[in-house]
């Protein structure tokens, strides 16, 4: 495995690519790249990587932070859980490591939303500790070198046995940084460059003459699709918005109301007796600003937004506030309500 390592090392000098995470060894800054990573776009991740330092530099800048402040900053990022459980990881670092973050990995894992791989990761680049990160470019790359084309349990060992053997041999953190880098850049699930690759010689995907076939693919499933009403509450000169509870979908964010049609109830009634069972006011619901669709990992959803007022004083309730529409850029929403929020600026143009 040492001329493998080595070769993958000289491939990686050659080729890896710039980005701000790599510029150090700060293992809270190579923590927060990888959360941020998770399911999510390099070009995507790297300016919001920057504004979150520039205001958050350190642990303890972040424990001590409110958390609509956090989910404001990661707003537009998504997988909102991530800010959540990052905070509190910094929180517990404080707390129970002294503000310092473990380099043992078991003491690592311990903390909020650190899996196998986000411990691997940082362990070997930030400490450089023999420890593999296997994520799904990583499993492609040795699937394909090995030849395995269906994606068990056992063949699963395999690679990260195979792995294991790699970082072994020196340089952790830039072997997994390196497949990282490969499976991104030349050995995607599809559009291969296998003439610049430094297992070229040895990949048994390649000799098969279709590398791509190399692991098969899941089927995925196809998702469902939920039908949706929101509501656009004027109350003189404010809207209304309420926030999410911190656990589940979207924990923490602000949003239009809106209600999901189950049973094929007529959106205008939805609203009015929704919004009176859950605030005690009355509306009037008004037409119809448009209509915008948006996919999660799991659903999607097709959401009609209806212009409303309130007929009567509106109650005092936590989870719900009224706010100029010129001040809602203060608080976090989802992508799906700036969405609605573009309907109404379309409308008043």
């Amino acid at each position: 495995m040492y001329n493998t390592n080595n070769k993958i090392l000289k491939w990686y000098h050659l080729n890896k690519r710039d980005l701000p995470w790599r510029q150090t060894s700060d293992p809270y800054k190579i923590w927060l790249s990888e959360v941020m990573l998770q399911q999510t776009q390099v070009e995507t991740v790297i300016p919001y990587y920057e504004k979150w330092l520039n205001k958050y530099p350190t642990v303890q800048s972040v424990a001590l932070e409110n958390i609509d402040n956090l989910l404001k900053i990661w707003e537009g990022l998504g997988y909102y859980s991530r800010c959540r459980n990052f905070h509190k990881a910094t929180q517990d670092i404080m707390h129970n490591y002294h503000g310092v973050i473990p380099n043992q990995i078991e003491l690592f894992k311990r903390l909020m939303g650190v899996g196998d791989y986000i411990a691997g990761a940082v362990m070997s680049i930030a400490f450089n500790q023999t420890h593999i990160a296997l994520d799904g470019n990583h499993r492609r790359v040795v699937a394909r070198v090995l030849g395995i084309k269906n994606q068990t349990h056992q063949n699963l060992k395999r690679i990260k046995t195979y792995l294991k053997k790699l970082v072994w041999e020196g340089n952790p953190g830039d072997i997994n940084q390196a497949l990282m880098d490969m499976g991104s850049t030349i050995c995607r699930p599809s559009n291969v460059a296998c003439d610049n690759c430094p297992f070229h010689l040895s990949c048994k995907a390649f000799q098969s003459g279709i590398p791509t076939a190399y692991p098969q693919k899941v089927a995925k499933k196809e998702i469902p699709t939920k039908k949706m009403v929101a509501a656009l509450v004027f109350h003189e000169d404010t809207i209304l918005i309420s926030k999410r509870p911190l656990n589940g979908l979207l924990g923490g964010l602000w949003e239009l109301p809106n209600i999901e049609i189950v049973n094929g109830e007529k959106p205008e009634e939805l609203i009015e007796t929704t919004l009176e069972d859950q605030y005690g006011f009355h509306i009037n619901v008004g037409d119809k600003l448009g209509a915008i669709n948006h996919t999660f990992t799991h659903f999607k959803m097709k959401v009609s937004l209806y212009n409303c007022k309130i007929k009567n004083d509106p109650l005092s309730r936590d989870k719900a506030k009224w706010v100029a529409f010129s001040d809602i850029n203060q608080y976090a929403f989802s992508k799906a309500n700036h969405k609605l929020f573009q309907l109404v600026e379309l409308r008043n143009d």
